[in-house]
């Protein structure tokens, strides 16, 4: 499904990264390692890259992961892509500086799996930014899963994160402009939280 959406010249979710990204740059270290798991096209790793940081971008798409090696020597970075399952990728303990999920959907047990595995891999004071869906999502037209099981809650996420602390919680409604199936008011959900 993913390499069909993906497969056309255009940036489906567009080519910047995602505003929540942007609005946590003070957070993010000068240097250092990052993950951007379920990261398709490469929008938010090139970005970390950008901002300095060593960036490994995981996604099952292969057409998404090659766009986003396009992104990045057009941005004049370097990125690592894996191809991968999060239901299959090892995130080792300890090892990433940085942690994002923007809109990463995961079905249940496999979400509090693969997030419970992205704080274990923090390093001390390592960071974790996460934007997704509401559950309410589906009364709005701006884009993402229609599945209940897919959309979050910030009660679910705070369940699956205790381990970090939380620095920034919220759910609600922002405009979308995300390149073409991200437009128009959505139900979201952001958290940042860090390992102390």
């Amino acid at each position: 499904m993913w390499d069909a959406r993906y497969d056309t010249d255009d940036y489906v979710f567009g080519e910047a990264p995602c505003e929540w990204l942007i609005m946590n740059r003070h957070r993010l270290p000068a240097s250092g390692r990052a993950l951007a798991i379920g990261d398709g096209e490469g929008r938010n790793g090139v970005y970390l890259a950008a901002c300095g940081l060593e960036v490994t971008s995981v996604d099952l798409s292969a057409v998404g992961l090659e766009k986003a090696q396009q992104l990045a020597k057009t941005r004049g970075v370097a990125i690592e892509t894996v191809q991968s399952d999060l239901a299959d990728f090892e995130i080792k303990p300890g090892d990433f500086d940085v942690i994002v999920a923007i809109y990463t959907h995961l079905p249940m047990p496999l979400r509090q799996t693969v997030h419970r595995a992205c704080a274990d891999g923090l390093r001390a004071r390592g960071l974790f930014l996460l934007e997704a869906f509401h559950k309410q999502q589906p009364n709005y037209t701006s884009g993402g899963p229609k599945t209940e099981d897919l959309l979050y809650s910030l009660d679910e996420l705070k369940d699956d994160l205790q381990s970090l602390k939380l620095l920034d919680a919220l759910e609600g409604l922002c405009y979308l402009d995300e390149g073409s199936r991200h437009q128009g008011v959505g139900h979201i959900v952001r958290l940042a939280a860090q390992r102390v």
